[in-house]
């Protein structure tokens, strides 16, 4: 009945339909030109045809390859290029070619990923890696022999050895792919500005065929990639070369690799090679002969351990087969170093043992060495009593026998660690350094898909929602925590944050506002590892705010590393903007401590993004200005300000940028104050107060 009212009515919706859908299929190409290229940056950048990469400066040059430091414009990002120097045919373009396949096959976190490789306009061949900041290991080694103050202070032998820790894992991966390096040494190592290790040069690199048949698309050819010159010449770097690389028909097995790892720690050790010669052929004929100078003999006066020199001299013996099976095994010496625990090559004697033992159980030797004492003196004060003194004896007796049956627990769990250490993933899993968070999810998703027992599954969960934590990813760390049920209160800390900053930001690639970080910070139950990296993360990659925003966040580090309640305590720390800069005034403050250790091998300031002009800091309790180390300030107020070690105030105060200083010249000799005062303008606050 309502048709029949209406009986154009269907009509006229359709025609309306249209209209509206007509509106909604607009195309772009109805704006201006400029205004739809304008909306298309990226796709404009990729479809110039402007060269990809331009150069910006010289890293290094060699025998084989010219490395330099390119920007690649379509990614917006500095990288390395290598390009071939010697590349005169096409078969010495071809080898260069196959070190770039290679490397770009080992996808490790201490072995440089390689990006592209490709054919440049002028028809030399080139590859793109990872920019890697920092030093050589050749470098560090050569500063450490020459007493640089700051390298001796950044690079001890505990932080040396842990770094050959990383150098074996990265090889120890290489030979589980069947791929030998034939040329590890200081200068193909690098150091990156927060403890990355990466392993760089891999064109002498060889694959060893197996006679195992596999269908893996990974599997490296080696058909394709050994380099065919190779056979009947003599390639690696005398000094690091093992005796069977310097004949030319010599076999190519693991333990060439491990001879020159050996060599590297005598390296690390001695600062010197361990063979000697005034030529290359003499390094080379020494070392077929095997004439390995002892290593208390190349750096005399120094403290060499021996069961690392022992450790050394073992991975270079002449006969391959006296050397470490595998690197592993040369790792998990390194590892029983570092415990405290006497290494296998060394044979250690019951004296030896007894010393490290002690060291481990300080506790239990002063209780044994108590009870001899009062042993002693029992046998001195009463010889009569022989009852006592059998008594005491027989105390002694049961106290060394509990005190060696601990000694062999100690032993059968080193023996235990040894044999999971071999596994690489639980080095992976034991590793408490974030500085290269992506890298270790991506480590810990491999370990994972080989379904590791429930124990070191739950472990490698909880390291990967760590490293999701301290990436701001916190819904993907709350399903790593959810599935393992962490126990540790700090994870447990870590699992709570996850959940809750989870709902406040869903979307994981998104970054917290600066409020939301402080919030965190504050709420965290103490100061820990995750928290450190979390800032360390969002300050690198939070755009610049100004010195004012960023306060708030700054004074809740402050209060966590200085272990304040913030609920109780005052904040006198004042920033303030003058026409100058902006200027600090810490005075009265309870803060002691102004950076964050832990982050890879460096120190964090966490005041350097305040961007200080000025700084007052009197009265603080402060023992050394090495605290402040990372701000430049051109005026500093140190008014009863009392440093300890006042003969390194000089060049603490010149590593700031200080140009002027107000002092209590009183509080410091004379002829410090006469030498600052030829480099700084010197305020005496006693004369200025007068």
């Amino acid at each position: 009945m309502g048709d029949e009212k209406h009986p154009n009515m269907e009509d006229q919706l359709l025609t309306r339909n249209e209209r509206v859908l007509d509106l909604y299929d607009a195309k772009s190409s109805d704006l201006p030109d400029e205004e739809e290229e304008s909306l298309l940056p990226i796709l404009n950048s990729l479809e110039e045809s402007e060269e990809r990469y331009k150069e910006i400066d010289l890293i290094a040059e060699g025998g084989e390859k010219r490395v330099t430091r390119v920007h690649d414009h379509r990614l917006n990002r500095q990288i390395a290029m290598a390009r071939a120097i010697k590349a005169k045919n096409r078969q010495d373009q071809e080898q260069f070619l196959r070190e770039a396949q290679l490397e770009a096959n080992l996808a490790h976190p201490n072995i440089v990923p390689v990006h592209n490789m490709g054919i440049d306009p002028e028809g030399v061949p080139f590859f793109t890696m990872e920019l890697i900041p920092g030093d050589s290991l050749k470098t560090v080694i050569k500063e450490l022999r020459e007493g640089n103050e700051e390298y001796v202070r950044r690079y001890p032998l505990s932080v040396l050895l842990h770094l050959f820790l990383k150098i074996c894992d990265a090889i120890a991966y290489a030979h589980s792919r069947n791929v030998l390096h034939l040329d590890i040494k200081p200068d193909n190592i690098r150091v990156g500005e927060f403890g990355e290790v990466f392993i760089c040069d891999w064109g002498l690199a060889r694959i060893l065929y197996s006679d195992m048949t596999t269908t893996d698309t990974g599997t490296l050819d080696g058909d394709i990639l050994n380099d065919m010159t190779q056979t009947g010449m003599l390639k690696g770097t005398p000094g690091f070369m093992a005796p069977e690389q310097t004949r030319s028909q010599g076999d190519k097995i693991f333990q060439t690799d491990i001879y020159a790892m050996g060599a590297l720690l005598y390296n690390i050790l001695t600062y010197e090679l361990p063979v000697s010669g005034n030529s290359a052929n003499e390094l080379i004929e020494n070392t077929k002969a095997g004439k390995i100078i002892p290593p208390h003999s190349r750096r005399k006066g120094a403290k060499i351990p021996r069961g690392l020199a022992t450790v050394s001299i073992k991975a270079m013996a002449l006969d391959p087969s006296d050397r470490y099976p595998s690197v592993v095994e040369l790792r998990a010496e390194i590892t029983r170093y570092l415990n405290g625990l006497p290494t296998q090559a060394e044979r250690a004697g019951i004296g030896t043992r007894l010393s490290l033992l002690i060291k481990r159980h300080n506790q239990y030797a002063a209780l044994l060495i108590f009870s001899l004492l009062l042993l002693a003196a029992v046998i001195s004060v009463n010889m009569v009593k022989l009852n006592r003194q059998k008594a005491a004896a027989v105390s002694a007796r049961v106290q060394a026998e509990k005190n060696f049956r601990l000694y062999r627990e100690q032993q059968d769990e080193v023996a235990k660690l040894g044999i999971e250490l071999s596994d690489t993933t639980h080095f992976t899993a034991q590793s408490g350094d974030y500085s290269k968070a992506r890298e270790m999810i991506r480590a810990l998703e491999i370990a994972l898909d080989k379904n590791p027992e429930p124990q070191k599954r739950n472990d490698l969960l909880v390291k990967k929602g760590t490293a999701h934590f301290v990436l701001q990813e916190f819904n993907a760390a709350s399903e790593c925590f959810e599935e393992s049920k962490p126990s540790k209160p700090i994870d447990l800390d870590s699992w709570q944050l996850s959940k809750k900053y989870a709902t406040l930001k869903p979307n994981d690639r998104r970054m917290l506002s600066l409020q939301q970080a402080t919030e965190l910070v504050e709420e965290t139950m103490s100061l820990n590892k995750a928290i450190n990296y979390f800032y360390y993360y969002y300050i690198m990659r939070k755009p610049s705010p100004t010195p004012e925003a960023y306060l708030p966040l700054a004074m809740a580090m402050l209060d966590k590393v200085n272990r304040i309640n913030p609920t109780t305590s005052k904040h006198p720390m004042k920033l303030e903007k003058r026409p100058n800069g902006h200027h600090l005034d810490l005075t009265g403050s309870s803060y002691q401590i102004f950076s964050l250790s832990g982050i890879g091998l460096l120190r964090i300031n966490i005041l350097e993004p305040l961007e200080p002009y000025s700084m007052d800091i009197s009265n603080l309790p402060l023992l050394t200005l090495a605290e402040f180390k990372g701000l430049h300030v051109k005026e500093l107020n140190m008014t009863g300000v009392k440093t300890s070690r006042r003969r390194i105030l000089i060049k603490q105060l010149e590593e700031m940028g200080v140009q002027r200083v107000i002092m209590t010249t009183g509080d410091y000799p004379d002829d410090i104050v006469d030498e600052l005062r030829s480099k700084i303008e010197i305020i005496d606050s006693e004369s200025s107060s007068r």
